[in-house]
């Protein structure tokens, strides 16, 4: 293969998710990187000067500017949860960025069910700082999911990975409309939907939180929160619609009254990200269960009426 941007590549590009990118594992200087290649926006290469092709250039020049901004603000998130973009650049009219190649073995979020409540607490602690910290930034992960969380190590000693940014953006600079978002629905905010439905609903960091909720409870018990499925496709629509969702009993209830309140339609009445990061540092309860039982943590007992 030949060299992409000063990468060579070492094996065959993949389509990620929705077919909005590629990826390989590339070597530079005898390291080995994650190479993502963008499918679109591509810089013309025509050199003419007309209405489409600087509609075009004009295209390139906002994507290029938004990621380069969000990347550098990625550079200031501290600790080692998240997998930063190591690089980004044009070649030959495409977009890549590169990352550092999370080695094997790995399991995915989707392969944490045999994980023991102290495991599964441990993970959702690290990535509930990692989130805040990405907040703290202004950064919106907008595509939280398990399949982008990577535990690295053995049993007792796993070690989480947040990967994949390329939905991201800066909570200062959200994108226009519906444009450049993307997300798996079985995970998207509300708010997501209503802007990709074209109203002009806010988007901030607790869009996060929304599908953060998802995500906890997916790992504690295995399974998506419970809604309607004969009139709900996927649960933003339950939420938006005041549909009754239902989580498992298995879900300690701390975490279960937590959960509830992160799946609310409002933003605003969703949990603070300090205060989702402070109930997984609680200390684990002795009954196994992950945490006591006796009431929540963190002075969420007035929301036990609610």
């Amino acid at each position: 293969m030949n060299r992409i941007g000063g990468y060579e590549p070492l094996t065959e590009m993949k389509t990620v998710g929705s077919g909005s990118a590629r990826w390989c594992i590339a070597r530079r200087e005898y390291q080995r990187f994650f190479l993502k290649e963008f499918l679109s926006p591509v810089y013309p290469s025509s050199g003419r000067d007309t209405p489409l092709t600087r509609k075009q250039v004009e295209r390139c020049q906002a994507f290029e500017q938004r990621k380069r901004r969000m990347y550098a603000a990625l550079s200031c998130v501290i600790g080692e949860t998240l997998v930063p973009v190591l690089d980004f650049f044009r070649h030959e009219g495409r977009y890549y960025a590169v990352s550092e190649e999370v080695p094997r073995p790995y399991i995915s979020g989707e392969e944490a069910a045999g994980l023991s409540p102290r495991e599964v607490r441990q993970v959702l602690h690290e990535l509930a700082e990692c989130l805040r910290r990405l907040h703290t930034q202004g950064i919106i992960h907008a595509d939280l999911k398990p399949e982008h969380l990577l535990l690295t190590g053995r049993e007792g000693r796993y070690r989480l990975r947040l990967i994949d940014l390329d939905s991201g953006f800066l909570e200062e600079a959200p994108p226009s409309g519906g444009e450049n978002m993307e997300g798996d629905p079985a995970y998207l905010s509300p708010e997501v939907f209503l802007r990709l439905m074209g109203e002009d609903a806010p988007l901030t960091t607790r869009l996060d939180t929304f599908s953060l909720g998802i995500v906890i409870h997916r790992l504690w018990t295995g399974e998506l929160p419970a809604f309607d499925l004969d009139k709900y496709a996927y649960l933003y629509e339950a939420v938006l619609a005041g549909g009754d969702v239902r989580l498992s009993p298995r879900l300690p209830l701390a975490y279960r009254i937590a959960v509830q309140r992160m799946l609310r339609r409002d933003p605003l009445e969703r949990p603070s990200d300090e205060e989702i990061a402070g109930l997984f540092y609680a200390p684990m309860g002795e009954s196994g269960t992950g945490i006591e039982e006796e009431g929540p943590l963190n002075g969420l007992s007035r929301y036990l009426k609610k």
